[in-house]
């Protein structure tokens, strides 16, 4: 099935419901498929189809959703660029992956223009909210194609999505998604547009650059409701939204979450509309969410409270793999009932069943309830591979099997619990850093020898970045210098919080740097503070 369908359908079915509201137009589904269509022409008129690649540089807008559903129905592969990126890491994901076309906002256009000249497969540029000699903008080119629906040959294992994913390589690997993958994930978790149904509303504040954002997107459209975008995070504009566009259901990561629980009159926001709250991407500390529990139990304001639900997923796996649902995080059972439910808030549920997730030993085998070993799922959702990374890829899937890298447990409940990791990558307020990107920049300060960078819990973030250092002289750098030198070469989000000093790394007795001891030894948010 190719995913352009999923609006196809809604718009065949609820044309006059509104599809997505942005901060600065409200759609129709059959207004919504217009675009597409005219998008998608236009698209083939330059030459964009099936093997061409079309990136997005902007942070979420309606626009974005139109793209994609042009770009699916002309058979080309959607790159969502994450605009946090300098330059060196936009280059890299735009060459790597081919982008022969690029939509992008004014507020990131100054990038785009000084890696130009390194970009020479970038053959159009279209401005989505400027206007600039010799550069197209999205309106007058949806104008000059047709609204008549585009159907490519496509294959359901022909890519549709490539989504980056930092790794603990010192480059981020791109996700390539097939329309198998996305079909699968949202045919087995969605029903269709129901025009007999209230309409349900979904909030959308994280990036479509990340899996849940775009997964979120698809999802919504394929089932009719109403997708409500935020162009970013911010707590008060979150609440402000539900009240008045009467949310139903969101995703939020967990730093997300705990900051909606803080802001100062949260109490005078009303959610009663409110069904679901999913949160995901990113460990979520015991204490937030234990205390979520009882912010969005019933209560006299709200007398059947916000369901709470724990995503836990991987974009190789195009999304969600397992969920601790919202009878899991009610506390109303008996006591006996209730303590296991506390055990288990620590855990990331059961298993979704359109996949197979098992816990395998080194040799390959199942380990048996409560015995640890690595988490590897399989089923038609498992990515087709990394961009041109045959080595990764190879790696990942073996044997039938997805290998995630962490590591885990499944108790005789079969509630999977996250015990730790076989990468280092951290993964900080739901975004993935990998270290060895940030090892490699710190070493090439002149004052620093060695560096290692792990992640560290915090209650704010899930986890934030932490660098151990062997400095190369006498005088050690000071945090502030290092940070702004890290922040000059990489998103300003990938910077240490804390740095140490030590004399020497341990190693092993090929010379690999211990990433467990150092977490034993200096795996607490100290040290000198950024």
């Amino acid at each position: 099935m190719n995913t352009a369908e999923f609006l196809m359908i809604s718009a065949a079915i609820v044309p006059d419901r509104i599809a997505v509201a942005g901060p600065n137009e409200r759609l129709t589904y059959a207004e919504l498929q217009t675009r597409a269509n005219q998008l998608a022409n236009a698209m083939q008129a330059m030459g964009i189809g099936k093997g061409q690649n079309v990136g997005v540089m902007a942070v979420n807008c309606t626009e974005y959703v139109e793209i994609y559903y042009a770009a699916a129905a002309v058979g080309a592969t959607l790159v969502p660029l994450n605009f946090r990126a300098k330059a060196e890491e936009l280059t890299y994901m735009a060459d790597s992956t081919d982008v022969a076309l690029l939509f992008i906002q004014e507020r990131y256009y100054s990038i785009y223009e000084s890696v130009q000249n390194q970009l020479p497969k970038v053959k159009r540029v279209v401005a989505l909210d400027f206007k600039k000699d010799g550069i197209q903008d999205i309106a007058s080119l949806r104008a000059s194609g047709e609204d008549i629906p585009v159907f490519a040959d496509v294959e359901e294992s022909d890519p549709t999505l490539i989504i980056f994913t930092s790794g603990t390589t010192s480059l981020p690997k791109g996700v390539v998604l097939s329309y198998q993958a996305l079909t699968a994930l949202v045919v087995n978790t969605q029903s269709p547009a129901d025009p007999s149904n209230d309409q349900e509303v979904v909030l959308v504040s994280v990036p479509f650059f990340h899996i849940a954002g775009a997964t979120t997107m698809m999802s919504a459209v394929f089932s009719g409701r109403r997708l409500v975008i935020l162009p970013a995070f911010d707590p008060q504009a979150w609440l402000s939204a539900v009240e008045k566009e009467g949310v139903t259901h969101a995703f939020v990561v967990p730093t997300m979450l705990k900051r909606l629980m803080e802001v100062d009159d949260f109490e005078k926001y009303d959610l009663k509309t409110l069904q679901l709250i999913t949160y995901g991407a990113a460990p979520m500390p015991y204490e937030v969410v234990r205390r979520a529990v009882d912010v969005f139990a019933p209560s006299a304001k709200n007398s059947r409270g916000v369901g709470l639900m724990n995503a836990y997923g991987q974009t190789e796996a195009t999304g969600s793999m397992t969920f601790l649902g919202p009878d899991d995080h009610r506390l109303d059972g008996t006591p006996e009932e209730n303590d296991k439910k506390l055990e288990r808030l620590r855990s990331v549920g059961r298993t979704m069943a359109d996949i197979d997730v098992a816990i395998l030993a080194p040799d390959g085998r199942r380990q048996p309830a409560n015995e640890e070993g690595e988490i590897c799922i399989r089923g038609d959702r498992v990515m087709k591979g990394y961009n041109k990374r045959d080595d990764d890829t190879e790696s990942a899937l073996r044997d039938g099997w997805l290998h995630t890298g962490d590591v885990g447990k499944i108790d005789d409940g079969g509630y999977l619990f996250i015990t730790g990791r076989l990468k280092d990558m951290i993964i900080r307020g739901g975004e993935n850093i990998g270290p060895a990107e940030i090892e490699q920049v710190l070493e090439d300060h002149p004052g620093v020898a060695e560096a290692a960078v792990i992640g560290v819990p915090d209650v704010e973030w899930g986890e934030i970045v932490k660098a151990i250092l062997v400095p190369a002289g006498a005088s050690q750098p000071s945090p502030e210098d290092l940070t702004e030198y890290v922040k000059t070469r990489l998103a300003s989000y990938k910077a240490p919080a804390y740095y140490e000093y030590v004399k020497e790394l341990p190693r092993n007795h090929l010379g690999k740097i211990l990433k467990t001891d150092l977490r034993k030894d200096h795996g607490t948010a100290s040290g000198l503070k950024a």
